[in-house]
């Protein structure tokens, strides 16, 4: 094994060194003192650090062994990955107590890392998922303002590297910068929420929903943004006075009434953090549950996410008279076509500006149907929604809410047809024939009995089952 470990050094490491100036050149330049590379490999990359920078701690972390099925010229027999280990100790021995090695997978390595680390340098897993796993698991662990990076970023052999690289930075608007010799880096920016709430005439709510965000879910840096949407009520008063109690609210007012969705859209322009929490100005934050809803999008590469639970209540939030219980998966363009319960219908969640852009914002002419419109423009876009399991919200109902006012006025199937049309496409012939042709008025309210994508027996069945049996979640 001795002999395999020497070739493969041999035919790898001359053609890597080139690689290795970059990362050492900007944490001198930077002055960064704590690190991480993961994927250390015959640790040139390593000695590189320790080498050429003032590094007082680098941590090393590769397990060195061997994964079945995984197509890496690097994966070796594990006797041979047991004598790697040996020599690339020797190899870093000299710098003592500046480097530690950590023979776990990044899961294993996290819990023995004190702090937060300035940068971390990602060469492990070569593949989209292995990269996307890997920057979601070391997302936490970085300070704002640190790097990350890694290699083989734009190699031929590799392609899921960029492929992950530019979906998990690029949903917060962030640079990847290519240095060169396949080396990738990114600064870690702001992570701040801006919640934001259109309000018309909640008077008698909306201290509440405020209170929600404020008391157990703001955190330092945060905002809410509150776009008055023409109140003629008491809402607009006790909006100036709540901004002397809550620091953290701004508030925008339209002279007219112009409806959900633009109320919604004016108070995200005046927004300014990249992550974003709608909530409704009846509706109810549990305490402590933004905050690993905010990790789970950013660590998990999500551009939603949404609670698993809407928990709805009349009077009393501590009263919960029903649920909906989203599926603990993603969600897409599809699943808004085949039920009434999916994130958007109650427009509640956590969302990335660049999704928001990506949609085009909420629309503007749909009246109740400004957030599921919203939800469906997402998915259509390519947003990734994700739904955090056993978290909810309380979503207050039997009142004469947004949504009640505009259904005693007018269906929704032909508001919900206008909006899919860009998408048209995408839909089976028959479901183009509903929609535009027979114009049927009331296809969006017998959903899911009559989906417009064709289900499976399995599926058809269940959705005409009561929930009790098992029926349609």
């Amino acid at each position: 094994m001795n002999d395999l470990v020497t070739r493969k050094h041999d035919l790898h490491e001359p053609s890597w060194q080139s690689s290795y100036v970059h990362l050492p050149a900007l944490v001198k330049r930077l002055g960064l003192k704590r690190g991480a590379e993961v994927g250390v490999a015959f640790g040139g990359h390593c000695e590189a650090i320790l080498d050429g920078t003032g590094v007082e701690m680098l941590y090393g972390v590769d397990p060195y062994r061997h994964q079945r099925g995984y197509d890496d010229p690097m994966n070796l027999p594990q006797a041979a990955f047991d004598t790697l280990h040996q020599r690339t100790l020797d190899r870093l021995a000299r710098f003592g107590g500046r480097y530690r090695h950590l023979r776990e997978t990044s899961d294993g390595a996290i819990p023995q890392i004190d702090g937060l680390l300035d940068f971390v340098y990602i060469d492990a897993d070569h593949s989209y998922e292995g990269v996307n796993r890997d920057l979601g698991v070391w997302f936490g662990m970085v300070r704002e303002g640190g790097l990350f990076s890694g290699h083989d970023y734009e190699h031929p052999q590799f392609p899921g590297v960029q492929r992950a690289v530019d979906e998990f930075f690029g949903r917060l608007g962030w640079q990847v910068t290519h240095a060169g010799d396949h080396v990738w880096w990114v600064v870690k920016g702001g992570t701040s929420i801006s919640f934001v709430m259109p309000v018309y005439n909640a008077e008698k709510t909306l201290r509440a929903s405020l209170l929600s965000i404020a008391e157990g879910n703001l955190a330092p840096g945060d905002e809410i943004v509150v776009c008055d949407d023409g109140s003629t009520d008491g809402s607009a008063a006790l909006l100036e006075s709540l901004q002397a109690e809550l620091p953290a609210l701004k508030v925008v007012r339209h002279e007219r009434n112009r409806g959900g969705g633009a109320a919604r859209n004016t108070a995200v322009k005046t927004a300014k953090h990249p992550l974003l929490f709608c909530l409704d100005s009846d509706n109810l934050l549990e305490p402590g549950t933004v905050a690993p809803l905010k990790a789970f999008l950013l660590e998990g590469g999500w551009d939603v996410a949404a609670f698993q639970e809407l928990r709805y209540f009349r009077e009393s939030p501590a009263e919960v008279t029903h649920r909906w219980v989203y599926e603990d998966r993603a969600y897409g363009f599809t699943d808004y076509l085949d039920r009434h319960e999916v994130p958007g219908a109650s427009g509640n969640y956590l969302f990335t500006r660049r999704s928001w852009e990506q949609a085009g914002g909420y629309p503007e002419d749909a009246g109740a149907l400004d957030a599921w419109g919203f939800g469906l423009r997402q998915a259509a876009t390519g947003a990734r929604l994700g739904i955090l399991p056993g978290l909810g919200y309380r979503h207050r109902w039997g009142h004469e809410s947004y949504w009640v006012r505009q259904s005693k006025e007018t269906g929704f199937s032909a508001q919900a047809a206008r909006l899919v049309e860009p998408w048209t496409e995408r839909l089976p012939a028959a479901a183009r024939h509903r929609l535009y042709e027979k114009r049927e008025t009331t296809w969006f309210e017998t959903l899911p009995a009559r989906p417009l994508f064709p289900r499976t027996l399995v599926q058809a069945v269940r959705s005409r089952l009561p929930r009790w049996l098992g029926g349609w979640q």
